[in-house]
């Protein structure tokens, strides 16, 4: 009897791994089948379209190859405007000027920087319909040009203030999507709205400070007509706003001591 119960226990012993041997077969076939119907769903609804393919790798690259915040440069704009007019000394002149005076200025979380496009684009289009080619005379028209970014400053945020109810559209299109206008129909309704306004704007800017140097510059003419002054000097000027930037106080002192000892020498010569 006793040799009888030891052979029966070790004849369960083996069935039962054989159950557990093939439960584990199953449960391993039937996890594959569900994983291979997961992915397949995943293909099917997340498989890109070519055209998205290609519109993912073109933004991708804005990461990596292009950076879109050099584009809102004043030295990027000059640098198309000496294309379009072949006018490269004075494009670079007035590009450098201005990329180093609103150095020290840019955006963060909700502050609007004064809009550093629109003096430069102002001065290049009064210098070149006026013809002015003399630094002497192009620096009453680079420093009346500074309130434009202000001012252009000023015009986004209004536009900001305005499109706060355009938000309020989008949070209650996200509950409701099927009531309310999506992204897509808002946004086009911003830019329908800031395009004209931001044209029409610099179109009379230009035409203020055309009308203005048309009085100004034959007075002072005179007076600067002869003065030996060249772009490099008014990048020295303008690298102001370049040591503004580094955030430094022994680097202010340099500036103001430079500034005191220019002062004194030429009053001793």
């Amino acid at each position: 009897m006793r040799g009888w119960d030891e052979s029966s226990e070790a004849h369960c012993r083996k069935r039962k791994e054989r159950l557990s041997f093939f439960r584990l077969l199953v449960h391993s076939a039937r996890k594959t089948t569900s994983l291979d119907a997961a992915n397949a769903a995943s293909r099917r609804y997340h498989l890109l379209h070519p055209g998205q393919q290609f519109f993912f790798a073109l933004f991708s690259s804005f990461r990596f190859l292009i950076n879109l915040p050099l584009l809102d440069r004043p030295l990027t704009l000059a640098f198309f405007w000496g294309l379009i007019t072949g006018d490269w000394t004075q494009s670079l002149g007035v590009g450098i000027f201005f990329e180093l005076l609103w150095l020290d200025i840019f955006p963060a979380g909700t502050i609007i920087p004064p809009n550093s496009l629109a003096p430069t684009l102002a001065s290049l289009c009064v210098m070149h319909l006026l013809g002015i080619s003399s630094p002497a005379m192009a620096v009453v028209i680079l420093f009346a040009s500074l309130p434009f970014g202000r001012l252009f400053a000023r015009l986004e945020r209004y536009h900001r203030q305005y499109e706060n109810d355009a938000f309020n559209k989008l949070m209650l299109w996200t509950k409701h999507p099927e009531r309310q206008r999506g992204p897509v129909a808002l946004t086009r309704s911003s830019m329908a709205v800031m395009l004209p306004l931001s044209g029409v704007a610099f179109a009379l800017s230009v035409s203020a400070l055309l009308a203005l140097m048309h009085v100004l510059l034959p007075r002072v003419s005179p007076f600067l007509g002869d003065l030996p002054l060249t772009w490099t000097h008014l990048w020295v000027v303008g690298s102001i706003g370049a040591l503004l930037s580094l955030r430094h106080r022994p680097a202010y002192a340099v500036l103001l001591g430079g500034v005191a000892l220019a002062i004194a020498s030429r009053l001793i010569s």
